[in-house]
């Protein structure tokens, strides 16, 4: 679900960026950088959950 989260948050950034004059390249960074976060985000989250359980619990 984070991919898809990801894909129209960064499509309303560009859009955002485009409309206040920063210009197609810009907009183009913005809209690949955002998805590149949420993929690494999506990526990182099974090394993020193997960490969870490596910690001691607060029991």
């Amino acid at each position: 679900m984070l991919i898809p989260v990801t894909f129209f948050v960064a499509i309303a950034l560009a859009v955002f960026s485009y409309s206040q004059g920063q210009g197609g390249p810009v907009a183009g960074l913005v809209f690949f950088g955002v998805l590149f976060a949420g993929a690494f985000i999506h990526v990182c989250q099974p090394l993020i959950e193997k960490g969870k359980a490596l910690r001691p619990s607060k029991d």
